[in-house]
Formats: structure tokens, sequence, C-alpha cells
């Protein structure tokens, strides 16, 4: 099936799409596929949204073309590396709790997440484009983050053969927003 067939069908059931994705035996180069279709699809999703950036924030010496160049850089070389990191580091957490995948494991789990959910970001572009409203737009972000962070649940729970995806979903909750309230305390101040 194809990939865009197996995205739909990720959403009748996550852990049965992951296991899917693990009884097809991909190579890494699926993996990293997974990954590039799904940086691509959040970069144009979020497409309009730096183009507004890059004009309000261009001076004489920096031009809005440079400063999306910038983003595009910066979407499809430094997002990769850390989010191989954030995949690490997800399997490193599971094995502190009895985890039985592998590093190749937690990485599908997280690029296929990304993929699965990724048109939803292209979705939620056109919604906020149609009705720019400040709370439509902070609710589908946290609608989408939430959503994120069942997916990835659910794949990792299949992949660290966890019974429930409830508890790697409240994880990855629990972790986001204690990273999101050290960098807001540590780098904004």
């Amino acid at each position: 099936m194809s990939a865009t067939g197996e995205i739909i069908r990720a959403y009748r059931g996550f852990s049965a799409s992951m296991q899917r994705q693990l009884d097809s035996r991909p190579g890494e180069e699926r993996v990293f596929a997974y990954l590039v279709m799904a940086l691509l699809i959040f970069f144009v999703a979020r497409a309009p949204e730096l183009m507004q950036l890059s004009a309000a924030a261009a001076t004489e010496e920096i031009s809005s073309i440079a400063l999306f160049i910038t983003n595009l850089v910066g979407s499809f070389f430094f997002a990769p590396i850390m989010l191989y990191g954030l995949a690490a580091l997800s399997h490193i957490v599971a094995k502190g709790f009895k985890g039985k995948g592998r590093f190749f494991e937690a990485r599908l789990a997280l690029f296929w997440s990304l993929l699965v959910v990724s048109p939803l970001a292209l979705l939620s572009t056109i919604i906020q484009t149609a009705l720019p409203l400040e709370w439509l737009s902070q609710g589908l972000s946290i609608a989408m983050f939430l959503l994120f962070a069942y997916v990835w649940g659910s794949n990792l729970s299949v992949v660290e053969r966890y019974k429930s995806p409830v508890w790697p979903s409240f994880a990855i909750i629990l972790t986001a927003l204690g990273l999101i309230f050290l960098f807001r305390v540590l780098i904004i101040g």
C-alpha cells in the first residue's frame, strides 16, 4: 500500500498501523524518507506564516527571501538532527521503564507519527488562513500537539512492547511541557 493510503488507514488504529510498519520490515532509507516527507509537509504548512514573519523581519541588509531560506535550511538540516536525538532519548527513557524496543524502532515510531499527523498541519493552516482568529489558532495548535503526543505514544507503546499507549502519551506531554517551561525560564527569562 502507498504511504498516503497507509496514513489514511492509520487513523483507524494507530497501534495497528505501527505494527504494520514493523511487520513490513522497513530499512533506514524508508524511515528517513518518512522524516523528509513529514518535514516537507510541515514546512509547506508553515510557509504562509514564515513568509509573513520573513517580510516583517526583513531589513535593508537582510532580505525576506534570505530569512525564508534560513528557515528552510533549519527545517531540513537542524530539525532531522534534533529529531534523531529525540528518538534516541525516547528509547533511552523507555529502557528505564522496561521498554524492549531498539533505537531503530524508536526512530520509526517518531518519524511515522510525524508523517501521520503532518496532513492535519496542512488542514490547520487552511482553517487558520480562512478564519484568522487567535483563539482558533491557539486551539488548533494545542489539539495538534495532543494528537501528535497520542499517536507517538501509541506507536512508542507498540515498539517498546507496552500494553497501553496512555503512559507513553502522558510521559510525552509532561516532557514537552517541562521542556517548554525550562525554555521559558532559562532562555526567555
